[in-house]
């Protein structure tokens, strides 16, 4: 079961993750890379404003996976995906496919764009964040 969820619910949820990233440990931190990539991509710096929404993946009325999107107009932008269970991620991006939206932005590392390919992204954009490789990926939603 997939439902919105608060973001102090889910950032407790990711806290307890042990297999989280570095660039896991502070949403707020995190989602600074939208200021910092709108340098290169403008179209992400409407993305930091708001806070945006949480979707939680529940299994057997347990919390196994989080998702942070934002919508701006048109456009969403959506990222911070935890999962403690394989399969989680999968159900939460294609759950944003029912959301109203025309262009999809992302941000991954180059370890998880096949994991974005499933979900209809492709790279749009490559560059550098402290030395990290971070690509730019959007869809476009069909009507």
């Amino acid at each position: 079961m997939i439902k919105h969820i608060s973001e102090i619910e889910a950032l407790k949820f990711v806290k307890e993750q042990k297999h989280k990233n570095s660039w896991h440990d502070d949403f707020n931190k995190w989602r600074k890379h939208l200021i910092v990539l709108a340098n290169t991509w403008p179209q992400l710096k409407k993305f930091y404003k708001g806070k945006g929404k949480w979707l939680g993946y529940f299994d057997n009325e347990k919390l196994v996976g989080v998702y942070w999107y934002n919508i701006q107009g048109d456009d969403i932008y959506d990222g911070f995906l935890i999962s403690s269970k394989v399969g989680a991620g999968i159900k939460l991006g294609r759950y944003l496919k029912t959301l109203i939206w025309k262009t999809n932005w992302s941000c991954c590392s180059f370890k998880y764009i096949n994991f974005n390919k499933r979900l209809g992204f492709t790279v749009y954009g490559k560059t550098e964040i402290e030395e990290d490789e971070v690509f730019l990926l959007w869809r476009q939603k069909r009507f």
